[in-house]
């Protein structure tokens, strides 16, 4: 049989004895099981035709509309019992309570889709990482850089959550440690002193965007060096900045035992 469009079929006593279970189920994508089960509860009650076969009427059809309509709506279904058989005002009223409910529901799940689109967009085209370290690192780079690596993702997931009174606080404590490493290294502070290590602590907690582990952030000091616009961002704040921030993270980095000489970025 055709599939059966629930809006568009007409009922006259004489047309039709009835739509079968088979054909309701169709019509209303619920499964058979499902209406015999709101059969057993009270909910449903079709006629039986001369064979005994379920004969569902237009009045079942629109008693079963109704049905579903409460069932979105989150009425359990002792309480769709009685509102099934309930006087208008008693079910105008849960229809509105019901109605304001499912409003902040779809306001909640429109955030979840924008959250969604957003984080899929960043994860597959990249994103500017906006005055990170060197406010230079676009978008198409960023990614082919740390685009298959899980940080990158739970980078994505950072600039989709987060709002941007919390960015703007992260970035400026940012800035604060870049101070505090440059007066450091004006003062004369040794890689591998403790302060020293302190320091390159500080500087692994401030990288926001993704967790760092010491041996990644060994793989980000050796970048910093290497690549010249890092290297212009921190030398420009504190001539050899670069060099000696690459120093003193490889000193505190030696101290956890890391093998300098094969570091992953893990």
């Amino acid at each position: 049989m055709s599939e059966i469009n629930a809006n568009d079929i007409s009922w006259t006593p004489s047309e039709t004895l009835g739509l079968t279970i088979g054909e309701v189920s169709k019509m209303f994508h619920v499964s058979v099981r499902m209406l015999r089960h709101w059969e057993d509860l009270g909910l449903l009650s079709p006629k039986r035709d001369a064979s005994g076969y379920r004969a569902y009427e237009p009045v079942d059809l629109n008693r079963l509309r109704r049905l579903l309509v409460y069932k979105e709506l989150g009425v359990p279904a002792t309480r769709i019992r009685r509102l099934l058989d309930a006087p208008a005002p008693v079910v105008v009223e849960e229809l509105k309570k019901g109605r304001n409910d499912l409003a902040k529901r779809l306001q909640r799940l429109q955030k979840t889709l924008d959250e969604t689109d957003r984080l899929i967009d960043i994860a597959e085209k990249g994103t500017t990482m906006a005055n990170a370290e060197t406010g230079d690192l676009r978008q198409s780079e960023a990614k082919d850089r740390w685009g298959d690596t899980k940080q990158w993702m739970e980078f994505a997931e950072r600039q989709t959550t987060a709002d941007e009174k919390a960015k703007t606080q992260e970035e400026q404590h940012m800035r604060d440690v870049e101070a505090k490493l440059a007066e450091a290294k004006r003062r004369g502070v040794k890689p591998g002193s403790d302060e020293a290590n302190n320091l390159a602590e500080e500087h692994r907690a401030s990288l926001y965007y993704y967790e760092v582990s010491p041996s990644m952030q060994v793989c980000l000091g050796r970048m910093y060096v290497a690549d010249k616009r890092f290297k212009k961002h921190y030398d420009d704040i504190e001539p050899g900045l670069a060099q000696w921030l690459r120093d003193i993270i490889e000193a505190n980095a030696a101290s956890q035992d890391i093998d300098l000489s094969n570091v992953q970025w893990e």
